[in-house]
């Protein structure tokens, strides 16, 4: 009984050593490189144009501003990718801020007064997008309720990046 019992475990072990097999894994890699295109845009309000849908909850309501990018071909448009990302300033008195990924949620800080001559501040949160297909980027900003978008009344940086193998 003593020797089954010392007989079995090594004989488990010695099955499980000999049914392993060692596995070469081979990775490619691209020899050539990707190459990055960027682009930067200062969109000025009087650059954005409306969309009208009507004005209910969900309709297409927004604001587009379209940038025309010749590089964004056929190869970019079947290989390739494009990102972009906003310019928002954190800190206005220090210039601070930092570059957001597309889509992101602008802060839309909008100043109001009521009847009783007291100005209220607060933020409306409007969405940031963008839609690419072959030779244009179009960026739009959609309220998250849907209703039409605040027009805009300052410039946003934007940059755009294509990223291919070329």
């Amino acid at each position: 009984m003593k020797l089954m019992k010392l007989f079995l475990p090594m004989l488990a072990i010695a099955m499980l050593a000999t049914g392993c097999t060692k596995e070469y894994v081979t990775r490619e890699y691209n020899t050539y490189g990707a190459q990055i295109k960027t682009f930067q845009f200062n969109i000025t309000p009087s650059e954005w144009q409306r969309n009208e849908g009507v004005n209910l909850p969900g309709s297409n309501n927004y604001l587009y501003c379209t940038k025309n990018i010749s590089e964004i071909d056929q190869y970019v448009f079947d290989q390739g990718t494009v990102q972009a990302f906003a310019w928002n300033v954190y800190d206005p008195s220090t210039n601070t801020g930092a570059w957001n990924t597309l889509p992101f949620i602008y802060p839309l800080e909008i100043m109001e007064q009521d009847d009783m001559g007291n100005i209220n501040t607060f933020v409306i949160p409007e969405n940031l997008r963008f839609e690419w297909e072959l030779g244009k980027v179009t960026f739009i900003i959609q309220d998250l309720d849907g209703f039409d978008p605040e027009n805009m009344v300052s410039t946003i940086s934007i940059k755009v990046c294509i990223t291919s193998n070329m």
